[in-house]
């Protein structure tokens, strides 16, 4: 595959309009955009989370909307496409193009405004006139509305809900902001900026939206050059992403499609009450803090080395605990949903384990005791006999909300599965945690409340798998087929309580994909019955097959959810199946599947298995089979930072690689995937300098060292099919 070549290319995107948010990275000010054929909309809110208590489902209402028309010669442009800038950064590029011209409009978070640059270009042999029209929405006036003679009308200010004088809107470099004699705008709440362009001629104009400004600024909002702004947002978020681990893929499409979900878990982290630095679901309807998403963000930001960004993400949601011990957010939007401490307890350990830092095990560990032998209090009051029987929910966690389209019978309330795995996960890594520290007192204790909570779990998804066709699945609710498929994988990854192996993650697995959407992504994965959460194809499923050692279906699934993306590499929650839907549902730009296309790419290319570290073990075979180099530099794991490289000569048939371990924190056995297309194979492996001999492993993709030097290179002979 050529290195300039692609297989991304969003061909399942659902229909417009397509959403990016704009900003900076951990701050507030936040601007949505929304693209669709023939207009720009960007909107906002000028409260925050810092004025709501903490994580609530209360959300900072988006009162404030511009709508942005361009036009030529009075009449639409023929052609609108859109995509990111530089194809990753929080921005847009958005181009309209007619045969008489164009104007391209790039949007970026910079450090005092969402800046927006406007290129005009005629392409014409006669001059044309060009336009953007710019329409507040339900608040907003054109002081030059009032009285042209004495207010410019480039700007918009509030008028109403707001303090009056605040600027909305400046449009700066228009030829002319009026058509009229009168000189006024088009109407009360509109900025017209317009031009007349010569054949051949360009134009650069310029499009603010201040995060903080007033009347009384504008002759300096005017005077301000705004590309520098624009240069230095760019700036902040290029050295953001450069910190973090890197990956060598010779598909740009993954790269780009990557470094944006990177930087969107950083729009999608903002200041909230307290001091602290919140992760929150979405950038308008789910823009409240929580701990479910914000675990897997700050996990994924772990792995790639930024710990102190994923330590001070996380502080919130283990802040969210009772007096009694509950730490399932009860006061938040997350209570009675008994998966949150679990979630809670999941990042622990992983920034724990990536970081070795025991004196930060040291200090939050009293919050998992506590938990634990809360939930043991809670379980006690279900471990309960019916007519002399257990029944299914026995020895469960109490009925809570299921939340993520789980349902109980016809009800959203109920005793669920996934909620319970997560909730014994959590008394299993309690027990880990009480040893490690060498508390032996407490991990006797957490040990016997875990045997317990994990026998009555165990019953219960034995007693109520769903059989059919020969196999049984793990349903969100005993003994029940109602609701969504979410969560029931979780039972092998992350939180091992059953093996790969077991027949009700075989059963799981095969009772998921015997629905997929013609795009190739498993359907009733949350609230829509026949439609896709698409991020839970990765979060549940990838994974799944990433433990079970399927880098193959991983790869394809990886692959599939990127395609199911926005040009501007979004996706909405939930959706239709078909390329173009309108269903879409919850927000237009949602956490989920960025953070799991950061978390799965990791884990494609370095993941942890309990038999030791494993390098590629879900790579793309079309990388390695392009002939460049694939790998990471600077990947955190349980054993320290990782780095390694591959690259296939099909014309010597050869593999060589490298590796570089932490010197004093080295696996047991190092796993090195050689993954191949066409059948290619390992025929024999050898280490080259001082690097010991790796073992084949049998079927010829993988070679495997035995406590493994730090540093090694080797040299693979292929064998083709």
């Amino acid at each position: 595959m050529p290195q300039t070549a692609s297989r991304i290319d969003f061909a399942y995107a659902f229909a417009p309009p397509h959403r990016v948010t704009l900003g900076r990275p951990d701050r507030s000010e936040r601007t949505l955009v929304d693209l669709q054929p023939g207009s720009v909309r960007l909107a906002w809110s000028y409260d925050d989370l810092r004025g709501f208590p903490p994580a609530i489902f209360r959300t900072p209402p988006t009162l404030w909307s511009v709508t942005i028309t361009p036009q030529v010669e009075g009449r639409a442009f023929a052609r609108h496409t859109w995509k990111r800038a530089e194809g990753w950064l929080p921005s847009t590029l958005t181009r309209f193009e007619d045969p008489a011209g164009s104007i391209t409009v790039e949007l970026m978070g910079g450090m005092e405004a969402a800046v927006g640059r406007v290129e005009l270009r005629n392409a014409d042999g006669a001059p044309r006139r060009f336009a953007l029209r710019c329409e507040s929405g339900a608040w907003g006036e054109n002081p030059g509305w009032l009285e042209p003679d004495h207010h410019r009308a480039d700007h918009l200010t509030a008028g109403w809900n707001e303090r009056a004088d605040r600027v909305l809107l400046v449009g700066i470099g228009a030829e002319t902001t009026s058509e009229r004699l009168d000189r006024r705008p088009t109407g009360p709440r509109s900025l017209l900026m317009a031009w007349t362009l010569q054949p051949g001629e360009t134009r650069t104009a310029w499009l603010v939206r201040p995060y903080h400004a007033y009347s009384a600024d504008l002759a300096a909002l005017r005077a301000r050059g705004w590309a520098a702004d624009m240069e230095s947002g760019k700036r902040e978020w290029r050295a953001l992403v450069a910190r973090a681990a890197r990956y060598a893929i010779p598909d740009p499409g993954v790269l780009d499609a990557w470094r944006a979900c990177l930087a969107d878990l950083f729009i999608m982290r903002e200041p909230a009450a307290g001091g602290h630095i919140a992760a929150v679901p979405g950038t308008e309807v789910y823009r409240a803090a929580n701990t479910h998403e914000a675990a897997i963000s700050a996990i994924s930001l772990d792995q790639l080395g930024l710990h102190r960004e994923a330590e001070r993400g996380y502080r919130l949601p283990l802040e969210l605990q009772e007096p009694d011990g509950n730490w399932d957010d009860n006061r938040g939007w997350g209570h009675t949903m008994w998966s949150c401490s679990g979630f809670k307890t999941w990042f622990i350990v992983s920034h724990w384990k990536l970081t070795g830092d025991r004196r930060y095990l040291e200090r939050v560990y009293p919050r998992m005791l506590a938990a634990s032998r809360w939930r043991e209090q809670q379980r006690a009051r279900t471990r309960v006999l019916e007519k002399g029987a257990r029944p299914l929910t026995y020895g469960l966690m109490p009925r809570g909300f299921g939340d993520c389209g789980l349902y109980d019978g016809d009800d959203m309330y109920g005793v669920f599965l996934p909620h319970n795995i997560w909730a014994v996960y959590a008394d299993k890594m309690a027990v880990e945690a009480a040893r490690a520290l060498g508390r032996e007192a407490d991990a006797r204790e957490l040990e016997a409340i875990y045997e317990a909570g994990r026998h009555d779990l165990l019953n219960a998804m034995e007693r109520g798998a769903i059989a059919e066709d020969g196999y049984r699945w793990i349903p969100g609710a005993p003994g029940k087929t109602s609701g969504s498929l979410w969560g029931g994988l979780n039972a092998l990854t992350p939180c091992e309580l059953l093996p790969p192996d077991h027949p009700l993650i075989e059963g799981t697995i095969r009772h998921m994909e015997s629905r997929l959407s013609p795009g190739g992504i498993p359907i009733h994965t949350g609230w829509l019955a026949d439609g896709m959460w698409v991020a839970i194809t990765l979060d549940n499923l990838a994974e799944a097959h990433l433990r079970r050692g399927d880098g193959d279906a991983a790869a394809r699934y990886f692959r599939a959810t990127l395609n199911h993306g926005t040009p501007l590499v979004t996706w909405c929650e939930e959706r239709g199946q078909e390329a173009g839907t309108t269903t879409c549902t919850g927000d237009r730009q949602h956490l989920w599947t960025p953070i799991t296309i950061v978390r799965t790419l990791r884990d494609m290319m370095v993941t942890e298995h309990p038999d030791g570290l494993h390098l590629a073990l879900g790579a793309d075979r079309e990388w390695l089979g392009s002939g460049e180099r694939i790998g990471v530099t600077g990947a955190a794991t349980e054993w320290g930072p990782v780095s390694w490289s591959l690259r296939w000569d099909r014309s010597e048939g050869v593999v060589e690689g490298e590796v570089t371990l932490h010197p004093k924190r080295k696996p047991a056995r190092l796993t090195v995937h050689v993954r191949l297309p066409d059948g290619a194979r390992v025929a024999a492996a050898s280490g080259m300098g001082r690097a010991p001999d790796p073992s084949v492993a049998p079927g010829g993709e993988a070679l495997v060292w035995e406590n493994p030097p730090a540093r090694l290179r080797f040299r693979a002979t292929v064998a083709m099919r």
